[in-house]
Order: structure tokens, then C-alpha cells, then sequence
């Protein structure tokens, strides 16, 4: 059998589940004729000057966009397409945007669960009694907090005349100009603090 992430069913043994994904637990019309997905990380890569190689930087992973193929060829597809459809619309006057939760096993693999519309096809000929529409979606995934930062304060480490020291300096060694810039900013602040 197929591995696949635990849970996953494998594309031979079950067909079936292949041959459809489901948005918001309604399941797609038709059948899919090809669908395509990945997941690709973001480097910012640093090639040294006049040498051989780079420094690779990891700083991200860039949302997957899931792309499908939707075969119509009876009427009641035309009919399922039209509900189906409506799914995926916006309309930001009436309600908020809201991502939507997205299943097939080939995204379940990669952990793609939920995903914002990018595109919808027009329906068009395929065949002589064949019709497709093609659909694009954007992985929806909030970036969890980021351990990177920019520091906005200092923390006094107790040593020398730093920000916690007896004159309130911003350096060690004391700056007399910091100190006065300090000592004016805190006054005005005292002042606007007056009723």
C-alpha cells in the first residue's frame, strides 16, 4: 500500500476518494480529471562573492495553491454545479470573508484543510458530450507567532549607569545628552499628565 500521512487513504485502494473533495462537507460535482498542489518553503539564499556555494536562510512557508478540474456529462452535474458554485462566491457587502474548509486526500497529505478562492473558471467544451471548469484556491493559514522581532525597549542587565541605573542613562557609559533628553521628556510628560 501507498504511504501516505497517517490517516490518508491511498489513491488505489480507494479510488473513489480521489475522484472528488468536499468544501464545507458538501462534495464537488462531476468527477476531477486532474488536480495539483504543493507546498514550497521560502529561502533567502546569500551566494558569496567570488566563491563557490550560498548560505540558505529559512524564513518561510509560502501558502499551497490547490488547482482542480471538475468534469461535468449529465445534466444533474449542471444542476449540482450551480449549489456547489455558490459555495465558493464572496460578497463582502452581505457578510464577512471567511475562509472555507477544504477536503481531498492529496491536500489532507499535505495539511491543507482550509483555503480562500482565488479563481473559478468559466465552464467550457471538453468534448463532444464533456464539459470542465477549472477552480484555483490559496491555502489559508494564519502565521503562527514569529520569534523574530525588532526590540522596541531595553531591559536593564543591573550593571554600570544602564537604563535601570541611579542617573537613568540609555548608555554605559553615562551620555549626558541622553540624560538630558530624558530628563525633558519626562517633565513634559508630567505636564500633559496636569489637569
Amino acid at each position: 500500500m501507498l504511504e501516505l500521512l497517517a490517516g490518508v487513504p491511498d489513491p488505489l485502494s480507494f479510488a473513489e476518494q480521489w475522484d472528488s473533495f468536499t468544501i464545507g462537507g458538501r462534495r464537488s460535482p462531476g468527477l476531477i480529471s486532474e488536480w495539483d498542489a504543493g507546498r514550497a518553503n521560502e529561502w533567502d539564499v546569500k551566494k558569496g562573492k567570488g566563491a563557490k556555494g550560498a548560505t540558505l536562510t529559512y524564513t518561510g512557508e509560502t501558502p499551497a495553491e490547490p488547482k482542480f478540474t471538475l468534469q461535468f456529462w449529465l445534466p444533474r452535474h449542471f444542476a449540482e454545479w450551480s449549489v456547489f458554485r455558490a459555495l465558493l462566491a464572496y460578497d463582502p457587502s452581505k457578510k464577512g470573508i471567511t475562509a472555507l474548509d477544504i477536503y481531498h486526500p492529496a491536500l489532507a497529505d499535505l495539511e491543507i484543510t482550509s483555503v480562500v478562492v482565488k479563481s473559478i473558471g468559466a465552464i467550457r467544451k471538453a468534448g463532444p458530450t464533456l464539459w470542465e471548469v477549472a477552480l484555483e484556491f490559496i491555502q489559508y493559514k494564519p502565521p503562527l507567532k514569529s520569534a523574530v522581532g525588532t526590540p522596541t525597549t531595553s531591559k536593564s542587565t543591573g550593571k554600570g549607569s544602564g537604563a535601570g541605573g541611579a542617573n537613568g542613562s540609555t548608555g554605559d557609559p553615562a551620555d549626558p545628552i541622553a540624560d538630558a533628553q530624558l530628563a525633558e521628556i519626562r517633565t513634559l510628560h508630567a505636564k500633559a499628565k496636569e489637569p
